[in-house]
C-alpha cells in the first residue's frame, strides 16, 4: 500500500502488538499504530481505503468495528474486508471420510468462523455502494506454507484446547493430546488434504464522489 499511494499518501497500520512491524518504522509515508481495533478512535472522513485480512472473525463485536470504520471513510472511499468462513470444514466432516484428527482438532476451530456469511449484508445496511462478496474455498494440504501455519498455530493454542477445565468452562470439549499429535502429523505429510475455510473477500465503496487514483499501474 505504501508504495502504491506514493510520498503523497500515506498508510496506517493498526495492531495490538505492533513488533512485527518494526520494518515499517523506516517508511516515510507509514505510521504505525499500537492500538486495539474494539476501542479505539477511528476518525471521521479519514480513510480513502479501510482493510483488513483474517482479524475482524476474532473480535468479540465485528459489527461495531465496522460500523466505525465506514464512518472513517472518506467520500468514496473504499473498505476490504477478507475474513474466512468455517462452511467447508463443516460440510466436509459431516459427510464423513475425513481423518480423525482433523476432525477432533480443526473442524471446532472452523465452526466458531460464521461472521463473515453476514458481512455483505451487514455493509449494505450501513449504506455502502457496489457491494461484492468473492467467495473462495481453500483445501488444507499438508507440507505446504499453510500446513506451516497450522502446525504453528496449533502448537500455540495446544495447552489451551487440551486443558479440560479451561475447554469446560467455554463450554467446549476438550482436544485430546494425541488428537494434536496425529494432526501435527497430517500437516507434515504431503498426501493430506482437506476442505478447510472458505475466504469471503467484501468489497464496497462509501457514498459521493470517489478519492483520486494514486500514481502507478
Amino acid at each position: 500500500m505504501a508504495e502504491r499511494v506514493g510520498a503523497s499518501g500515506s498508510v496506517t497500520a493498526v495492531d495490538r502488538d505492533t513488533a512485527l512491524l518494526a520494518d515499517l518504522h523506516g517508511r516515510p509515508n507509514v505510521t504505525v499504530v499500537r492500538d486495539d481495533l474494539t476501542t479505539m478512535a477511528f476518525g471521521r472522513a479519514c480513510f480513502d481505503l479501510v482493510h483488513s485480512r483474517s482479524v475482524l472473525m476474532h473480535v468479540e463485536d465485528p459489527d461495531a468495528v465496522v460500523a466505525r470504520a465506514v464512518v472513517a471513510l472518506a467520500p468514496g472511499g473504499a473498505v476490504l474486508f477478507e475474513e474466512a468462513d468455517g462452511a467447508p470444514a463443516l460440510r466436509a466432516a459431516a459427510g464423513g471420510g475425513l481423518p480423525a484428527p482433523f476432525v477432533a482438532v480443526m473442524v471446532p476451530l472452523a465452526a466458531r468462523w460464521t461472521w463473515a456469511r453476514s458481512l455483505e449484508g451487514n455493509l449494505e445496511s450501513l449504506g455502502l455502494v457496489d457491494v461484492h462478496d468473492d467467495v473462495r474455498e481453500d483445501v488444507l494440504r499438508g507440507a505446504t506454507p499453510g500446513a506451516a501455519f497450522w502446525s504453528r498455530t496449533i502448537r500455540t493454542i495446544r495447552p489451551l484446547v487440551t486443558d479440560r477445565g479451561r475447554m469446560e468452562a467455554l463450554g467446549r470439549r476438550p482436544v485430546d493430546d494425541g488428537a494434536v499429535d496425529a494432526m501435527l502429523g497430517l500437516l507434515q505429510d504431503p498426501a493430506f488434504e482437506a476442505p478447510f475455510a472458505a475466504r469471503h473477500r467484501v468489497s464496497a465503496r462509501g457514498a459521493g464522489a470517489s478519492p483520486p487514483r494514486p500514481p502507478g499501474p
